[in-house]
């Protein structure tokens, strides 16, 4: 009878639709899996159809950091990003264990040798605003690059001064490149998602201040075989040629740069052109990331943490070399031990407030800040303490050298994390000016150093062991400012969300519909662009080819016999295997879900539109689940055509 096939039919479909389903959730369990483990299983592509290296969420950022790799164009980005960073603190720290030589040489006095400290540190304050800009509007790679490439001049200019002055205005020029910290954390924050773009921050920023370290260790022993080797006996020509090997740093570093990419899906203005990014303005980034308050709040605190290690940075090894009598080489292999915890200890401090704002939201960072910025401060006054209340001419006979590397290590750990955790909040601050904010937090890190090496450890007769002790209680103190921090629907570390009723801390908005330098419209690419793997079974067959199954199968059904008996039909899906079930499937699925996979084609070619509009939904909403688009389908009436689900 007709009611008993149509039931039939019905039941058949609804067992399918089962067997569908569970396979939908294997695959999507499979899908995960490779995702954790850094594979593109979905096999997502930018909107050119390029397929990325690395798994990506909606906006095409990278939801994993695999350092192992520098494929196109997320880990191409990272480590070009820290090398290029990593270059400038190489060159603008050079000079700081090469002083001993250096200080005779030009006759530089303690009060110039800090004036051009400062000078180093201090002349890229401006730059770092104008590379924030930058970022925002032509992109951080095109920055990085010219960042690098013009102040390769100044380094080698180093190898011909004369004086104290052409010293320090050239330390002033090479100091100009650190605004790549600028450059290198506005192109990481665009190219990794929100959950881990603190890890990927924290650990380009933190490989990037490990120049600071290495320049202490290398620096000397490059010195001692450039001495040996070209320049026997002549101090003064030795250390001029030791400069060579920053600048060429910077110049081979500067044009790797520009095989980059600006963003996932391609450069700035290949975007702009062909419509995918908004074009940014100038006037809207600089009005918005000026008057943002929690960015002003963050540059003072970055100042107490980053301005805190280019000052020590600067300090270290004429601090071992001076007071506790060791030779030039050990005092700076001693004094890098403060640049190489940035090795891991940076990105502590991003994991740290990844982990903890996935767990407690924005407070949870904040929090994570705050005591990695108060411990930075106790440690930096028990390293003074170590030795204040000592003579200056005891303290080489008291063997606390390796003490006060201990406390120095202990003290750079928490300084890193600081740091980290203060870049883990950036990109939260303002999406529409990510790169100006970038710019005024960094900025108020060189400034930090500039205002910290002024008020204690540029007079003549400052002792460096109580500076440290005077520096490391106006850290503790900075962090308080932690409290102030506040966003509107998040609170802050002591105020609940809306906690302040209507006031927002970004006092000027951005104008409607305005996006931010990293936003990209791909709905205008979802047809052209190749279609991301699909949840489902039905991506294994073309759809003409499953509608035709399904027929076949309906027909089956139409030729039972009266007494509920079958034609010899032929069988549906399940007796072509080879065609309807790729061997690419059935190297990652179990058997068990192989036959589901077989029986699951036996749809019909209503659940089959139904398949069919779900396809058209998921081009349109790329971001969203198979359940989730199959859900707001079944919310609209379980409609199934085109105009219904747009509806949706």
């Amino acid at each position: 009878p007709r009611g008993t096939r149509e039931s039939k039919v019905a039941e058949g479909t609804r067992v399918a639709m089962a067997d569908v389903a569970a396979l939908e959730a294997e695959i999507d369990r499979l899908h995960a899996y490779c995702e954790r483990h850094g594979l593109n299983s979905r096999g997502v592509s930018d909107i050119v159809g390029r397929e990325f290296a690395l798994p990506v969420d909606a906006e095409h950022k990278a939801t994993v950091l695999q350092v192992t790799t520098a494929a196109q164009p997320h880990m191409r980005a990272f480590h070009l990003a820290w090398l290029g960073f990593f270059s400038t603190f190489f060159s603008t720290f050079a000079p700081a264990p090469l002083m001993p030589y250096i200080k005779p040489a030009l006759g530089i006095s303690k009060r110039e040798a800090a004036v051009a400290g400062m000078a180093s540190v201090g002349s890229t304050i401006f730059f770092r605003l104008v590379m924030g800009l930058v970022a925002d509007t032509i992109g951080a790679r095109r920055g990085m690059a010219a960042c690098l490439l013009v102040t390769t001049l100044p380094i080698l200019g180093m190898m011909y001064v004369q004086d104290a002055t052409g010293f320090i205005v050239c330390r002033g020029l090479i100091g100009i490149s650190l605004a790549s910290f600028v450059a290198c954390q506005a192109w990481v924050s665009v190219m990794f998602s929100k959950p881990i773009v603190g890890l990927a921050n924290a650990t380009a920023g933190g490989w990037g201040n490990l120049g600071g370290g290495i320049t202490n260790l290398a620096m000397p022993f490059v010195f001692l075989a450039v001495r040996d080797s070209f320049a026997p006996g002549d101090d003064d020509a030795a250390w001029r040629l030791c400069f060579w090997l920053p600048a060429l740093l910077h110049f081979g570093t500067g044009l790797a740069t520009l095989t980059g990419r600006d963003l996932p899906d391609g450069n700035v203005d290949e975007l702009e052109l062909s419509g995918a990014k908004q074009k940014s303005r100038s006037d809207v980034v600089l009005k918005v990331g000026f008057s943002n308050l929690n960015g002003w709040l963050l540059c003072v605190l970055y100042g107490m943490s980053f301005g805190v290690e280019l000052t020590v940075t600067n300090e270290a090894a004429t601090y071992f070399f001076e007071y506790h009598g060791l030779s030039v080489k050990l005092a700076g292999a001693l004094a890098s031990c403060f640049g190489l915890m940035n090795l891991f200890a940076r990105s502590l401090g991003g994991i740290a407030s990844d982990w903890l704002g996935k767990r407690f939201g924005m407070p949870g960072r904040i929090w994570s800040l705050w005591i990695s910025q108060a411990l930075e401060g106790v440690f930096c006054c028990l390293l003074g303490l170590t030795t204040s209340g000592m003579a200056l001419e005891e303290i080489p006979a008291s063997n606390t050298a390796g003490r006060c590397v201990l406390l120095l290590s202990v003290f750079s750990i928490f300084v890193q994390m600081a740091e980290g955790g203060t870049y883990a909040i950036v990109p939260q601050v303002s999406r529409s000016a990510l790169g100006v904010v970038s710019g005024i937090v960094g900025a108020g890190g060189n400034l930090g150093s500039v205002v910290t090496t002024a008020a204690f450890f540029a007079s003549s007769d400052a002792r460096t062991d109580d500076s440290f002790i005077k520096m490391g209680l106006a850290i503790v103190a900075s962090s308080c400012l932690c409290a102030l921090l506040y966003w509107p629907d998040e609170g802050g570390a002591l105020l609940g969300p809306r906690a302040l009723g209507r006031f927002n801390p970004q006092l000027v908005l951005p104008p409607e519909g305005y996006g931010g330098a990293d936003v990209i419209d791909l709905s205008g690419f979802a047809k052209g662009a190749p279609a991301t793997a699909r949840s489902t079974v039905l991506s294994t067959v073309k759809l003409s080819e499953s509608v035709s199954t399904a027929s076949e199968y309906e027909s089956s059904a139409d030729a039972e016999n009266g007494d509920g008996s079958k034609e010899s039909a032929a069988a549906p899906a399940a007796t072509q295997p080879s065609k309807l079930c790729s061997a690419e499937l059935r190297s990652v699925l179990s058997s068990d879900a192989v036959e589901q996979a077989l029986k699951g084609l036996a749809l019909s070619p209503a659940e089959l539109r139904h398949e069919d509009a779900l396809d058209a939904l998921r081009l349109e909403s790329p971001g969203l689940s198979t359940d989730e688009l199959r859900r707001r389908a079944m919310s609209a009436g379980g409609a199934t055509d085109r105009s219904a689900l747009e509806l949706v």
